[in-house]
């Protein structure tokens, strides 16, 4: 039963990931504004929001979310597990948290608060009261924790070679993790939220 739910987790993960790699371009946009980052957005996300696509993609992350909780738990009750394996778990029980939380947050404020998740529904977590506090670590540890738990299954699936390679992509993780957070904080130019998100975030305080 292992096998067979490794090779689906790996389907669902490469599946997944070009999905992310586009998502993460499209944020490192935002470091040459706000305007650069909603036009991206704008053209690349029909791609994905659209009656074919978003439902798998929905799909796709809910049984990565089973899939993967089920391998984690068989990973950590083994034993010797070492830096990479740790980082393993550690990442995996993150990203789960991370997708429900995410995924849920997104889906509801488009369908049921009627506002579209672009630049501000992001910039403004992090630029509205005491929220900084909580989403700052929580996007930057989102950020990390895929590229921590890719760097880990590089690790333990190419042999010898893989210890490079998993240290570089862990890094390039925390430098892509960083530049996010940073920008959407406002730190490389002054943010300017819509009067109606910032009322949303203010009806949190």
């Amino acid at each position: 039963m292992t096998l067979p739910l490794v090779k689906a987790h790996r389907i669902l993960a490469c599946g997944l990931g070009l999905f992310l790699i586009s998502h993460f371009a499209i944020h490192l946009t935002a470091i040459g504004g706000a305007e650069l980052h909603l036009n991206v957005l704008d053209k690349f996300q029909g791609l994905y929001r659209n009656l074919l696509i978003e439902p798998l993609l929905f799909l796709a992350i809910v049984a990565q979310i089973f899939i993967g909780a089920k391998l984690v738990w068989r990973r950590w009750k083994q034993p010797a597990k070492g830096f990479w394996g740790w980082a393993q778990i550690l990442s995996g029980f993150y990203l789960i948290f991370f997708f429900v939380l995410h995924t849920s947050a997104a889906l509801s404020t488009r369908y049921l608060v009627g506002f579209d998740t672009n630049f501000y529904w992001a910039a403004g977590t992090l630029n509205v009261g005491a929220l900084k506090y909580f989403f700052a670590p929580y996007y930057f540890l989102g950020v990390l924790s895929i590229f921590t738990h890719l760097a880990a299954a590089i690790y333990f699936g190419w042999s010898g070679k893989g210890k490079i390679a998993s240290k570089l992509i862990l890094l390039l993780g925390v430098i892509i993790a960083s530049l996010i957070v940073l920008t959407f904080s406002g730190v490389f130019y002054d943010i300017q939220l819509p009067a109606e998100y910032r009322e949303y975030y203010e009806s949190f305080r």
